[in-house]
């Protein structure tokens, strides 16, 4: 499949593919890039089907995730969830040891994600800030042994409201590695949901092109995108087979 030249750049392009659920779908090639390779926050972006690209999106692109999975002793971190399991990018979160009063403090990222280092072995409190939501506050001590992940589900209300865990840090973790999945499952289900471009693109093409445009209303939808196009074709391939 192959997208025209197009005499102008493009900042972003962004391609919805939507085929018959009959069809197993596998191996995606091409010029383009599927769209959930990218941080959460970047996805949001194709999801919403924004019109504009601005250099705070452009950051975006850039920034390096946080490895979650690569943490090491002396570091503790987690992931950062609404109450629909979308992800919390940008909450504050401050862990202070009880015993030192020693202070760290962090923002998650695009993901949802977040990490602190050089974390000594102690009873800990972790408090989890953003607009919108109540505080969220977890008690729970640490051995210092290996490196501890939590996972926080903030509730939404003025953020002077604080709810507080008491936690063993098995059980944390535990709740930390059901939020990743859960979290996953919601942004696998808002890149498969059609998005607002092709509507976007019905309304554009109504008023300027003699042409009817047919958008699939069922299937499966996938997405991809390229930055910076300037007079290529963009392709796609992939292959299949019947179920």
């Amino acid at each position: 499949m192959t997208l025209p030249k197009l005499d102008v750049p493009v900042n972003l392009l962004t391609w919805e593919v939507s085929l018959p659920d009959r069809l197993e779908v596998k191996q995606f090639g091409g010029n383009a890039l599927a769209a959930e390779l990218f941080p959460a926050a970047v996805q949001n972006v194709i999801t919403d089907g924004t019109d504009e690209f601005n250099e705070k999106d452009s950051i975006t692109w850039s920034e390096t995730g946080i490895e979650i999975d690569k943490m090491e002793a002396g570091q503790l971190g987690g992931i950062i969830v609404d109450p629909n399991g979308a992800v919390v990018p940008n909450a504050t979160v401050t862990v202070v040891n009880k015993q030192t009063g020693t202070t760290l403090t962090t923002k998650s990222d695009g993901d949802g994600h977040w990490i602190v280092s050089g974390v000594q072995p102690g009873p800990f409190s972790v408090r989890v800030d953003s607009q919108g939501f109540k505080s969220a506050q977890q008690e729970l001590a640490i051995n210092g042994s290996r490196p501890v992940r939590v996972g926080t589900t903030l509730e939404v209300g003025a953020i002077s409201e604080v709810v507080t865990v008491t936690a063993g840090a098995g059980s944390l973790e535990r709740e930390n590695r059901r939020l990743e999945d859960q979290a996953r499952k919601t942004q696998s289900a808002q890149l498969n949901t059609p998005s607002q471009n092709v509507f976007n693109l019905q309304r554009r093409v109504a008023g300027i092109l003699p042409v009817h445009v047919d958008v699939p209303r069922s299937g499966k939808s996938y997405r991809f995108v390229r930055p910076l196009v300037l007079d290529e074709e963009t392709k796609i391939t992939f292959q299949y087979k019947s179920k």
